[in-house]
């Protein structure tokens, strides 16, 4: 049975938070405006609640940020055999953009990443979980909305 929703359990927060810091990425995937999958790693993933994952998508016209005006439907897939918290994460959520969290998400966000975006042409996109799947040192875990 699955448990409820809660990302700041199971040590979610520190293993995907600064997962590019350990060479580690979370791969996010959406629907593309050609109606194809498209997945690309994303180094601005972070826990934004207990509800809601945040990313800063340095393309505010193109892109994810465009594609899920269409499409909100996003998975993320996390893979960190070895290192703390979960070994593997599946995410699946609804993701929309949200521009009055920009200054948050940008601030919360590791520091490399925020220099790759110097002058904050981007925009935040929170991603409203619905499920997740874990296994962690103790066994698979799986939580819902």
């Amino acid at each position: 049975m699955a448990e409820k929703l809660d990302l700041t359990t199971h040590e979610i927060p520190t293993a995907i938070d600064d997962a590019a810091l350990r060479r580690r990425q979370i791969a996010v995937s959406y629907i593309d405006g050609d109606g194809y999958p498209s997945v690309s790693f994303r180094g601005s993933v972070h826990v934004h609640g207990p509800q809601q994952i945040a990313i800063w998508v340095r393309k505010r016209d193109s892109g994810l940020a465009a594609a899920i005006d269409a499409n909100p439907h996003v998975g993320m897939l996390y893979f960190g055999a070895g290192d703390p918290g979960p070994r593997a994460l599946t995410i699946k959520g609804r993701a929309r953009v949200d521009e009055t969290q920009n200054d948050r998400v940008y601030a919360e966000m590791i520091a490399g990443e925020r220099e790759k975006d110097a002058e904050r042409n981007g925009v935040a996109v929170i991603v409203d979980v619905d499920s997740v799947a874990g296994f962690e040192e103790a066994g698979p875990f799986e939580m819902r909305r």
